[in-house]
């Protein structure tokens, strides 16, 4: 159990911001909403046993969402430069969102999509995510012995949290990713592998405890005063857990959509659940923001560069704003190149600095999901009018996005099928651009609508390096699960 802190600071009126630290000794502040860590006049030591206290579920429940944060969107605690990544950079470089602009061979590799089970940086990626997993399902243990869950929400977001962790599993990582467990006494259980519809399974039903225990949240009052707070915090988290829910369905299957729309049929465009950053300390820094933009580890291809993928630079996008700088030098003004000095760093302005914030689950989100169920039924003109409506009214939480973006134009008769998926995946990729969802939807362009490898993914001729690009579509589980007994290797690497 890594010992944890809770921490306020609202200089940025944003709320609360979570730090865990460790791994032995911690300063502990009083768990409340005034204290501030660097107001602490007398140290202690936040033992594991004093978290079985029902007065230490907030900083169970701010340890798991910090656990989560390093494992999503990364930080600034550690590794190259102070670049820890998470899913999204990972999943980003994979797919066609990101390219490397550094010289870690690692990153290198994965960016030619030979990613290789030695990495160690992708060991870290994979460990932080499996830390993520634990963290919640134990908050969850928690909420469940500690709490009454009539009117604290804690358990639903947790279980949400913890569907969010399986998910990602299934979409980035390759089929047979082993789930261990550590029991009660300390003692650790080698867990064996799980096939991807497997790990969905897990995830749907993470999100369907959520959703119920969402939905017994009292909502009683003797007046709409008392009762629509209420009503509202118990539709908030059902609505998160609906979102990861329908997510999980989409990945399964496209007769899954159906379903996947029904979920999220009562979710609003406004919903959104964000994974909050700051600069109270390295750790809760927004790793996105620090791997491209200060660190030049990372940057934004583009198509025109003969990829396969989407002209993220060369069309202009409100949701996809990229930019490069031009730096002065000794011989004078000079346009930005990555950390290697050689690849053109095109840097994203969708996180502008360490403390932006980053979507995980949004209403807009659900509508793109109705929509693509509108494309499995055939029915082109109900898509077009749902992708028009996000158009017509971009959700706040997407920074950037404030005014109307121009109607997408009907699409001629002949087009068909083939034309409005690449209109509904392109659709999705800009809205959801930078939250770890791109890698997913390339697989699901080959395993569900039978795209071929070489118009998803890029092929031959790496850009650098003197490589050639590989044929992985997901990461490999990394080497030190060979210590698992029950553990040989991926089960397969498909997409």
């Amino acid at each position: 159990m890594i010992p944890l802190v809770y921490r306020t600071d609202s200089s940025h009126g944003q709320g609360p911001r979570l730090a865990v630290m460790g791994p032995a000794l911690i300063l502990a502040t009083a768990l409340t909403a005034a204290c501030h860590i660097l107001d602490v006049s007398n140290p202690d030591v936040v033992f594991p046993s004093s978290l079985d206290d029902p007065a230490a579920l907030s900083t169970i429940r701010a340890g798991a969402i910090g656990d989560f944060a390093i494992a999503y969107s990364g930080s600034g605690a550690q590794g190259s430069g102070g670049t820890t990544e998470g899913q999204i950079l990972l999943g980003g470089m994979l797919a066609d969102e990101l390219i490397n602009t550094e010289t870690f061979p690692d990153r290198i590799l994965a960016d030619a999509r030979q990613p290789q089970i030695e990495s160690g940086t992708l060991q870290t990626v994979f460990r932080n995510l499996h830390k993520a997993r634990r963290s919640a399902e134990v908050a969850a243990q928690k909420f469940r012995r500690f709490a009454d869950t009539t009117v604290n929400a804690g358990l639903s977001e947790m279980l949400s949290l913890a569907g969010f962790t399986y998910v990602f599993f299934a979409e980035n990582y390759c089929s047979g990713v082993p789930f261990s467990t550590i029991s009660p006494d300390g003692s650790f259980n080698y867990g064996g592998p799980l096939t991807t519809p497997q790990m969905l399974d897990t995830a749907i039903n993470r999100f369907n405890q959520a959703i119920a225990s969402a939905a017994a949240l009292d909502t009683s009052g003797d007046s709409a005063r008392i009762r629509a707070p209420k009503v509202a915090t118990r539709k908030r988290w059902m609505d998160f857990g609906s979102v990861g829910k329908a997510r999980a369905l989409m990945d399964l299957s496209r007769d899954s959509l159906a379903a996947a729309d029904a979920a999220v049929a009562n979710v609003t465009a406004t919903f959104n659940y964000l994974i909050q950053h700051d600069l109270n300390t390295t750790r809760q820094n927004n790793g996105v923001y620090n791997g491209m933009f200060k660190f030049k580890r990372y940057g934004v291809p583009d198509s025109a560069e003969g990829l396969v993928g989407l002209p993220w630079r060369t069309v202009a996008d409100p949701r996809t704003p990229v930019f490069r700088r031009v730096l002065t030098s000794s011989t004078g003004p000079k346009p930005e190149t990555g950390f290697d000095n050689v690849t053109p760093q095109y840097n994203q302005s969708r996180y502008m600095d360490e403390k932006a914030s980053v979507t995980l689950a949004t209403g807009a989100e659900a509508r793109l999901i109705s929509a693509e169920d509108s494309l499995q039924r055939g029915d082109l003109a109900g898509m077009l009018r749902q992708l028009n409506a996000l158009r017509a009214s971009p959700p706040a939480y997407f920074l950037n996005a404030g005014a109307p973006i121009p109607a997408l134009t009907p699409l001629a008769a002949p087009a068909g099928l083939a034309a409005a998926t690449d209109m509904l995946f392109s659709e999705r990729a800009r809205w959801l651009w930078l939250t770890s969802h791109r890698l997913s939807d390339l697989r699901r362009l080959e395993r569900q609508y039978a795209r071929p490898d070489n118009q998803v993914f890029p092929t031959g001729p790496y850009f650098k390096s003197g490589l050639q690009y590989g044929t992985a579509v997901n990461y490999p589980v990394p080497i030190d699960e060979l210590n698992n007994p029950n553990f040989q290797q991926c089960l397969d690497r498909l997409p």
